[in-house]
């Protein structure tokens, strides 16, 4: 096993881990400032069990995701980025499918960046791969 990347390769691990500590943040913040960090994302909080099931799935969803993502940049490791690229990447078909079927709001910039966090993590997932 070589132990340099590619120039690309390098990049899209210093992007991915960027988008880990962003990700890493998000769930930190539905823990410590959850109405900040609704209405950041365009939500609005719960009430009651709502709220403990808002809060617990969301803070769990983006700490793994974003936990995925630096474990993966910094050891180097494809598996673990590649499940942080998923459990972003497939947030944007969810959206896309709660448009069409439940009749949300077509929210597009989330699904660009949802979309371009997948491409960018699972580049890195394959230049360590690779590498």
């Amino acid at each position: 096993m070589t132990t340099t990347l590619s120039l690309p390769g390098k990049i899209a691990l210093g992007i991915a881990a960027l988008f880990g500590l962003l990700y890493l943040s998000f769930g930190l913040a539905w823990l410590g400032a959850p109405s900040v960090i609704a209405g950041a994302l365009g939500a609005s909080l719960l009430q009651g069990t709502g709220l403990s099931t808002q809060l617990g799935d969301s803070a769990a969803f983006f700490l793994c995701a974003g936990g995925f993502m630096l474990y993966g940049v910094f050891r180097r490791h494809s598996s673990y980025l590649m499940a942080g690229a998923l459990l972003i990447g497939l947030v944007a078909p969810a959206r896309i499918l709660a448009w069409q079927v439940h009749g949300a709001a077509l929210t597009v910039e989330p699904v660009i960046v949802e979309l371009l966090t997948f491409a960018v993590v699972f580049t890195a997932a394959r230049a360590v791969r690779a590498d």
